[in-house]
């Protein structure tokens, strides 16, 4: 049947061009992204081609068998590209997990590095002399609230140590924490020029008490010093040293009261008492302590000039690159040092933390001789030796005399 116009019937829908649009639409969405509904036409047979024998390479790719409608069916998907797709989203997840997660009770200490301090001292109105060799210091990079992946990386890596952070922090704020470290290399500069000083001749540092550095939770002179108070005297014992200060302690019994005479930072004195506490049958204190000493005006401008370095560790290094800087004759002759270690007013070398990571370090750097103190010299020559030459020393005297017995 046709209209009045003499067109196709109205129902037949074949040249409606909203009807094909609409068809249209409904192909798109019932096919793929890739497939968006419309068939390709298969190729043209080859006028000499055999239908029953078809050449299986120019065979054409078969398409999806078409729905009861006619579409096409959307491209279907097998199990196991499903499970591949799954197990990529969930390494995904684990990666970003892995480096977002924060283990905030832990901290990552790694090797650092070594610096040739020479760079770092500065002599004014003085001759100073360059040495061809070197004497370096060697630090640390510590990581607090490491991600997951550097604390497993820190149990796998022999390098790398993963510790409580409150070992490293105790009370104190990581900010805290880096000031007290600023603090430390400050006075730790500062000794190590006059002790470099005095075995150069020079009467420089005169000790007057024994200066907290940090008063231990629960002890029993938590609320009694703080610090930066400078003991003075314990009862009717003048204290000079740190060493005084502990071996006049631990002569008392525990839970004996004693009075102590203490100078704070703003130069008021005061005493306090306090009941001493058991720790193993020997009076205990409570507090970490540094011997205090007064300077006398150098006779040499001698400065350290160093940064983004904290701590008192690198005393030793510093105290020998200023005696090389201020001797004709270079000190180490022809080998690389580096060395590690606190000093102190007398010229005794202490125990550091890190050994190590710094042993590590001086074997990356090439290292000949690596002076450690001699309570931790086990330590570093399990990582560092046969690589790096290392010894033990005690003090001052004992590091010139390794030095003077390493050179070739």
């Amino acid at each position: 049947m046709t209209d009045a116009s003499g067109g196709k019937p109205a129902d037949e829908p074949g040249d409606d061009p909203q009807e094909d649009d609409a068809d249209i639409g409904w192909r798109a969405l019932a096919g793929s992204l890739d497939d968006p509904g419309f068939a390709s036409p298969p190729p043209p047979a080859a006028p000499d081609a055999d239908p029953k024998t078809p050449d299986a390479a120019d065979e054409p790719e078969p398409h999806p068998e078409p729905t009861p409608s006619g579409h096409p069916r959307p491209r279907q998907y097998s199990r196991a590209s499903i499970t591949v797709v799954i197990v990529q989203i969930v390494l995904a997840l684990l990666i970003i997990g892995g480096f977002t997660t924060r283990l905030l009770s832990k901290a990552v200490i790694a090797p650092g590095g070594t610096s040739d301090i020479e760079e770092f001292v500065h002599v004014n109105d003085h001759p100073a002399y360059a040495s061809d060799a070197s004497i370096s210091l060697v630090s640390v990079r510590t990581s607090f609230g490491p991600s997951l992946f550097e604390v497993i990386g820190g149990w796998l890596d022999g390098a790398l140590e993963v510790v409580d952070i409150e070992d490293i922090l105790g009370e104190r704020t990581i900010g805290e924490n880096r000031e007290d470290g600023r603090l430390q290399m400050d006075q730790s500069t500062q000794v190590a020029v006059a002790i470099a000083l005095e075995h150069l001749g020079y009467e420089i540092m005169t000790p007057v008490g024994a200066r907290i550095e940090r008063v231990m939770s629960d002890a029993p002179a938590e609320d009694a010093l703080r610090t930066g108070d400078i003991i003075q005297s314990v009862d009717d014992t003048p204290i000079m040293t740190a060493q005084q200060l502990s071996e006049t302690i631990k002569a008392n019994e525990p839970g004996t009261q004693a009075a102590l005479t203490a100078l704070d930072p703003d130069g008021e004195t005061r005493t306090v008492t306090v009941t001493l506490a058991d720790r193993d049958g020997v009076a205990l204190l409570g507090v970490i302590v540094t011997t205090h000493v007064e300077f006398a005006e150098l006779p040499i401008d001698v400065t350290l000039n160093v940064e983004n370095i904290g701590g008192p560790s690198a005393g030793l290094a510093f105290t020998l690159s200023v005696i090389d800087a201020l001797t004709p004759e270079p000190l180490t002759g022809n080998l690389d040092v580096a060395a590690t270690g606190t000093i102190h007013h007398d010229g005794t070398v202490g125990p550091i933390g890190g050994v190590p990571q710094k042993s590590h370090a001086v074997v990356r750097a090439g290292t000949d001789l690596f002076l450690v103190p001699a309570s931790q010299v086990e330590e570093a020559v399990a990582v560092a030796e046969p690589s790096v030459t290392v010894v033990g020393v005690e003090s001052l005297e004992d590091a010139l005399a390794a030095i003077e017995a390493n050179q070739s």
